[in-house]
């Protein structure tokens, strides 16, 4: 290749350099302040001004530094010594006051995001640069134009966090490393040396460089016969390097930790890795494809790769895969390859943190790395590929590069809340993740625009940074949790107030909140629109109708007392009817289902797969699930609209005419000649019998027969409900009531389950079913009406063959 050719694709690697840097230094401005930045940026700031690293928490500070120090160059930054809370040592209490807050935000915000933009330039370029040593030029700049329109890097290229920086740390690391495991030149291991100690003083994560690298650089030895003299020095030399390095990031400290009394270098270092340690025994609130969980799931980190990988992305690093399981040809180059981001991933599934995409963006580089190698066989036509094949393929590569790019300047500026149409694009991505990986508080600008245009009255606002007032960006609302304003829950969780709510993606699921289901009621409510596909708004109005009534099922308790009832509701118990039934038993429909109310369910039977319950539950609209314990126990919330209850369509219910064996006589037949008689069907009691259905139970038979209340009992009764054999012997019997006396109005419905089993030694043949009421302190049935006679005191209602 000549060098005008080489400098050409310099020029371009270039070019697309300079499109990553214009995406963004363009979206830094329109970004608000997200969930970290206010701590990274403190601490590095407060140890640039003075030296002491008493801030320092969770990670090492050298990134920390790297962010903050064009705030040096600001005279209106506070000094840390005279900020009230320097003294405690707690860097969240050291940001979150008004010393930080008088500040114009923007002012110490963006100045500290441009440089991470710097090292996301340098991370471009080594990625052209390693490929191109590979693969060549052509495959430097496919894997940099991947990198260039990456909305995941793109993201973290614009924040003032550790992920972007860490992750290039480790990149140029691992690109020393397979330069020393080839050439061990002595320039190389003091480099080498150096990109791995300050990875290790970026973040806790750069740690698993340590035993990779020597344990690559140990194989790579003795694979190559090295003398062990030699290995050892340049052990000796590359780890004494990297621990200078990190030393000097840490000031030099030499102290015991605060429990010990035995001196350590960085002791600042090991109280953060400790800290680390204990929060991920501990894990955190995570939500994921419906469900809100402490801790690790090992399936977390494929999905969260699958919904926000660009899906150019995922096809061309399946087919470089693919073709490198097909025919592997330089195992070294593989192993090297592979080793950071399969041992990276496999610690992330295993791990308890689930809080984002950032956490597996180390692997990103290296995927884009193994994509390259496509670019080889393009670059020119192969023996045995025909023209029309190779610009076909060469056709379809620009297409995918195309497609990756429209879609990550469609979701510009908003890079983290990249998903692709797996997930239904950048706007739906809330269905399916959540914190980091959705709002992180990034959107807080864009609400304020969002508000000017659309003034709402009594706008409601829930937003994930809760530690920034929202009147600094701008944003008029009335605040919500977890708002430092708020109240401690949503008043009224079950049945909001009429308004406005932005509520954003992340606090929906619970993330940050007390109670992490506070917002369930918003989960089964399509948004009225998204802003910046991150935070969600709902127009909330009054029912209509308005509910009348609250019926619980209180097996196996009510879940809600009545002061819980006007808590979540909102309601004065004196204006609702409240109802309580056995729902594995009964099902009651207050009014016959022709008012509107709501259902309360224990969790326990909601969820427990009960085909009765789930039946007379289908008919109702899911209105607030509550899975985790708290001040109520778990429970399920179904919201009913007027509408009559679905009764079965029964063609003809005779009663019997008389007592007589089904093998004397058919006992289908009624009393005027034979003429069915349809439901409903009159008792001479305060029911009336609606109808039936059976479902097959593979042992038996269960028999749902409905009822409505036609006057307020006033004695106990029961709903019979009889299997009968050929001569009219009960041979199973499922009588009872789930729904107290109390607790029946006029014009309820309600409907029994009577469940029939046949016994073990029942013959085949012809069965018959039968129901009726009968009164419980005489056991006197109660009459069948029809004409308004008494005809006899049973309904037979069908024949059953068991074979």
């Amino acid at each position: 290749m000549s060098k005008r050719q080489d400098v050409g694709y310099v020029v371009a690697a270039a070019v697309l350099l300079s499109i990553l840097f214009a995406q963004a230094m363009t979206a830094i401005p329109r970004l608000s302040i997200t969930f970290d930045e206010d701590v990274h940026i403190s601490t590095g700031y407060a140890i640039l001004r003075t030296g002491d690293l008493r801030l320092v928490e969770d990670h090492p500070p050298l990134l920390e530094m790297w962010m903050s120090w064009p705030l040096l160059l600001s005279p209106q930054m506070p000094d840390p010594w005279e900020m009230p809370t320097w003294e405690l040592g707690d860097r969240r209490l050291f940001v979150r006051n008004e010393t930080w807050s008088s500040l114009p935000i923007d002012s110490w915000v963006i100045p500290p995001r441009i440089p991470i933009t710097w090292l996301a330039l340098v991370l471009g370029a080594f990625i052209f640069r390693w490929a191109s040593d590979w693969f060549g030029h052509r495959a430097g700049l496919l894997a940099l134009a991947l990198f260039t329109f990456s909305p995941n890097i793109l993201a973290h290229s614009t924040l003032a966090t550790l992920d972007l920086g860490v992750t290039t740390l480790m990149f140029l690391t691992m690109y020393g490393l397979q330069r020393l495991l080839t050439r061990p030149t002595w320039p190389t291991m003091a480099l080498t040396g150096l990109s791995l100690g300050l990875a290790m003083a970026a973040k806790i994560s750069a740690l698993i460089l340590l035993p990779l690298s020597v344990g690559m650089m140990l194989l790579s030895g003795i694979i190559q016969r090295r003398k062990p003299g030699h290995l050892v020095v340049h052990l000796g030399v590359y780890l004494g390097t990297a621990f200078l390095t990190w030393w000097a990031v840490h000031l030099f400290q030499f102290a015991p930790l605060p429990d010990s009394s035995i001196p350590l270098p960085a002791p600042t270092y090991w109280n953060a890795l400790r800290r680390v340690a204990q929060h991920v025994s501990g894990g955190d609130l995570t939500y994921l494809l419906g469900e809100t969980y402490r801790g690790g799931r090992w399936y977390y980190f494929p999905i969260v790769f699958a919904l926000k990988t660009p899906l150019t992305t995922l096809l061309l690093l399946g087919t470089a895969l693919w073709v490198t399981l097909r025919r592997p040809k330089h195992w070294t180059r593989e192993i090297i390859l592979a080793s950071l981001p399969v041992s990276y991933l496999v610690i992330s599934l295993s791990g308890s943190i689930n809080l984002g995409y950032r956490h597996i963006l180390p692997i990103l580089p290296f995927a884009y790395l193994s994509i390259a190698r496509l670019a080889a066989p393009l670059s020119h036509s192969q023996p045995n590929t025909s023209r029309f094949t190779f610009d076909v393929l060469r056709l379809t590569l620009y297409a995918l590069l195309l497609w990756q790019a429209l879609g990550t300047l469609l979701v510009w500026p908003f890079h983290l809340t990249y998903f692709n149409e797996i997930a239904g694009g950048p706007r739906n991505g809330y269905r399916y993740l959540a914190d980091s990986n959705v709002d992180w508080g990034q959107a807080s600008k864009a609400l304020r625009d969002y508000l000017d245009d659309h003034p709402w009255p009594d706008a409601k606002l829930s937003s994930f940074t809760f530690f920034i007032r929202p009147e600094l960006y701008g944003v008029e609302a009335t605040p919500l949790p977890p708002l430092p304003e708020a109240p401690a829950t949503l008043p009224n969780r079950f049945n909001p107030h009429p308004g406005t709510y932005v509520i954003s993606a992340s606090t929906l699921r619970g993330i940050q909140l007390a109670d992490a289901e506070m917002f369930n009621w918003f989960w089964h409510r399509e948004p009225d629109d998204v802003v910046a596909n991150a935070l969600l708004v709902y127009h909330v109005s009054e029912p209509d109708p308005r509910p009348t009534w609250l019926a619980q099922c209180a097996v196996p308790v009510a879940s809600l007392t009545p002061q819980d009832v006007e808590m979540g509701f909102g309601r004065d118990v004196d204006e609702l009817r409240l109802a309580y039934f056995d729902c594995t038993q009964s099902w009651l429909y207050p009014d016959g289902g022709a008012s509107a109310g709501w259902y309360v369910l224990h969790r326990e039977v909601a969820a427990g797969g009960h085909p009765f319950v789930e039946q007379q539950a289908s008919q109702a609209k899911l209105s607030f699930e509550q899975r985790i314990p708290s001040d109520t126990p778990p429970l399920t919330i179904l919201e009913w609209s007027p509408a009559q209850p679905v009764i079965p369509a029964n063609a003809g219910i005779p009663p019997a005419p008389v007592w007589v064996a089904p093998a004397e006589g058919p006992p289908q037949q009624a009393v005027d000649e034979g003429t069915p008689v349809a439901p409903p069907v009159p008792l001479d009691g305060p029911l009336t019998f609606l109808g039936y259905e059976t479902l097959s139970t593979g042992e038996g038979v269960t028999l749902l027969t409905w009822w409505q209340v036609t006057a307020a009992p006033s004695r106990p009764f029961s709903l019979m409900g009889h299997l009968l054999d050929e001569h009219g012997r009960p041979v199973a019997v499922g009588d009872g009531l789930g729904v107290s006396l109390d607790q029946l109005r006029v014009g309820d419905v309600l409907v029994q389950r009577h469940d029939l089993a046949l016994p073990s030694d029942a013959p085949a043949g012809q069965y018959w079913l039968q129901t009726g009421v009968y009164w419980l302190d005489t056991l006197e049935r109660w009459p069948v009406l029809v004409a308004g006679a008494a005809a006899e005191d049973r309904i037979v209602l069908t024949p059953l063959e068991v074979p």
